[in-house]
């Protein structure tokens, strides 16, 4: 039996009504509701307004009691026979969602609701006919007004058209992406990379159950860091797990950097003159172009062959000098970069693979190690896809903002990963954006996200910005994001048929990776 809720006594337009509850009846801002048209058919709407009111109690009555009140505080509304649960309704504004039993999409009544109708709350029955997943899809939470009704995501919309995850620290979002990685890896075999800064991802090796063990094997760490700092992770790793986690070091050569990557690694590390720049410029796409430096582990190679352009670019052998010096800095600074042919390259078919989850953890090295990390590797994936040499996958970036951070400040990650956003599509790239602080990432890259999934976000900074760059987010939309509990999420776009408040699931297949640390805890194990 469905649950009464109240009657219709304003039909404002063909898609927005208003119904008084009886007295004593509950209505909460964004409660869904079913109603029938004139040709009985139904209709799912969503309450956007409400107002309390009593019979006994209007605005004069509220002075004069107001008056009473204050001559006499002890007295209780009570006692002169104004019982707020008996006596108050609940007048509600009402937007008609529509129906989409027989369509991909949601479609209004042409015609205005009658007078008189009656409302009742959304059935699980009726909720779960229109959010019925119509293609390939996942399932990643529940309605959070009613466990019975699942949340599906439309696979194809969210990788194709790309999504972002964004939340403040503790809220959920790796627990959110983890979610997602699994409900995506125990139907589908889409390859999915993930650069992981903290080492959280590493978790899904370590199944919890049956269905887990599928999402273990099919999970490949990736470590970019120093042997000894990779040695020191796989053992910390196996004595909280009990698992070996088998990761393997990431090498690439010196020359996959690209051109503005290498000059912008120079400058933000050691400075570069002028003259030194324009080197780079002129020679550097000839030495990743040539065959014989392509494998080469010898820096010195590399440095002879831009010192005949440097000659031909600069007056003098100082700029050339110099910057000859600050390369082979460069070259011995970052751990994977390959100085020796015992430290084996592996190709971007290695990485990117049907049925297989692999996980980049560069949580040993330096930010602006990641972001040049990051940048390599991004850009090979993209151009291998662009040829049809990788088949299609999903890349996930956490902490984003440190990669792609917000206005003229650059990163030697940020032009590739914005190439990603604006290409990635037509090729079948799709990206993941995961970050805390929405505020501080790049506009065009979010705004290339068509799907979000947003978490609790307390800062107003950052609910003005996720509010300016998604066409799906209101301002109410805005206040429940304020207040949402840690697990709860909203997720907007195209890969949702309906926007709404959710609960991602509880129960993981593998181990989480990802916690928020308790200072008491920490020091009582010092």
């Amino acid at each position: 039996m469905n649950e009464f809720k109240g009657t219709v006594f304003e039909t404002v337009s063909s898609t927005r009504i208003k119904f008084s509850t009886k007295p004593g009846e509950t209505v909460s801002t964004g409660s869904l509701v079913e109603i029938k048209d004139s040709d009985g058919k139904k209709y799912l709407g969503r309450v956007i307004g409400i107002q309390r009111k009593n019979y006994l109690i209007d605005q004069d009555g509220a002075v004069q009691l107001s008056s009473l009140f204050s001559e006499n505080e002890n007295l209780d509304p009570d006692d002169i026979g104004i019982r707020g649960e008996f006596d108050d309704f609940i007048i509600c504004e009402v937007e008609i969602i529509g129906n989409r039993e027989h369509s991909n999409f949601f479609i209004r009544s042409k015609k205005p609701f009658k007078i008189g109708t009656k409302v009742y709350k959304a059935s699980p029955e009726f909720l779960n006919k229109q959010l019925e997943p119509k293609t390939n899809s996942i399932e990643i939470g529940h309605f959070r007004d009613n466990e019975d009704v699942p949340i599906h995501i439309d696979l194809n919309e969210l990788i194709s058209k790309h999504f972002s995850v964004l939340a403040m620290t503790g809220s959920g979002k790796s627990w959110t992406i983890s979610v997602i990685i699994e409900s995506i890896a125990k139907e589908y075999d889409i390859p999915i990379l993930i650069f992981d800064p903290h080492g959280e991802y590493s978790s899904l090796k370590v199944a919890k159950n049956e269905e887990g063990e599928r999402i273990a094997r099919k999970t490949k760490i990736f470590v970019a860091a120093k042997e000894s700092t990779k040695k020191r992770s796989d053992k910390l790793f196996e004595k909280k797990f009990n698992v070996n986690r088998n990761s393997k070091s990431l090498y690439f050569n010196m020359t996959d950097f690209e051109t503005y990557q290498i000059i912008h690694l120079l400058k933000s590390l050691y400075e570069l003159s002028e003259a030194q720049s324009r080197i780079l410029q002129a020679g550097w796409a000839e030495i990743t172009n040539e065959p014989e430096l392509k494998d080469t582990t010898d820096i010195e190679c590399i440095i002879k062959k831009l010192k005949g352009v440097g000659e031909s670019t600069t007056q003098g052998p100082s700029a050339m000098k110099i910057l000859s010096t600050k390369l082979e800095m460069l070259y011995e600074s970052l751990p994977y970069i390959q100085k020796s042919t015992d430290q084996k390259i592996i190709k971007e078919d290695e990485i990117v693979k049907k049925g297989q989850i692999s996980v980049i953890d560069i949580s040993g090295i330096e930010e602006i190690q990641q972001q040049a990390l990051v940048a390599i590797l991004s850009s090979r994936i993209l151009k291998k896809r662009m040829k049809g040499d990788i088949p299609p996958l999903l890349l996930i970036l956490e902490e984003a903002h440190r990669y792609i951070p917000s206005g003229a400040v650059n990163t030697a990650s940020k032009p590739t990963i914005k190439r990603v956003a604006q290409e990635g599509r037509k090729f079948l790239m799709g990206m993941g954006i995961v970050s805390q602080r929405p505020s501080r990432l790049d506009d065009d890259v979010l705004s290339q996200c068509n799907n979000q999934i947003i978490m609790r976000l307390t800062n107003p900074n950052d609910q003005n910005y996720v509010k300016k760059v998604s066409e799906w987010i209101s301002e109410a939309d805005v206040d429940e994001i304020r207040s949402m509990a840690p697990g709860e999420a909203f997720i907007f776009g195209s890969a949702v048929p309906l926007s709404l408040p959710m609960r991602i699931k509880t129960k993981r297949l593998t181990e989480h990776g990802g916690y928020t640390p308790d200072i008491v805890d920490e020091l009582e194990n010092f």
